[in-house]
């Protein structure tokens, strides 16, 4: 799950729909992403922190890397 893009997401009171258009996936698609079922792919991935602000480690760090967690 990508659980730091979900609580910006929320936080910017997006809808799954409005980062579908943003990326231009299918809102299903994108639901699919954001729980980890299917990965984001490079270009989604610079389009979201591009529209965060942000740069795309900031937002897409592997889960064993989050929070000082190395594994």
């Amino acid at each position: 799950m990508q659980e730091k893009l979900l609580i910006m997401r929320k936080k910017a009171g997006l809808s799954q729909l409005e980062m579908a258009k943003l990326i231009g996936v299918a809102p299903n698609t994108y639901n699919h992403k954001e729980k980890g079922y299917k990965q984001f792919k490079a270009n989604e991935m610079f389009k979201i922190a591009d529209y965060f602000h942000l740069k795309i480690e900031d937002i897409f760090l592997p889960y064993e890397l989050q929070n000082g967690v190395k594994k």
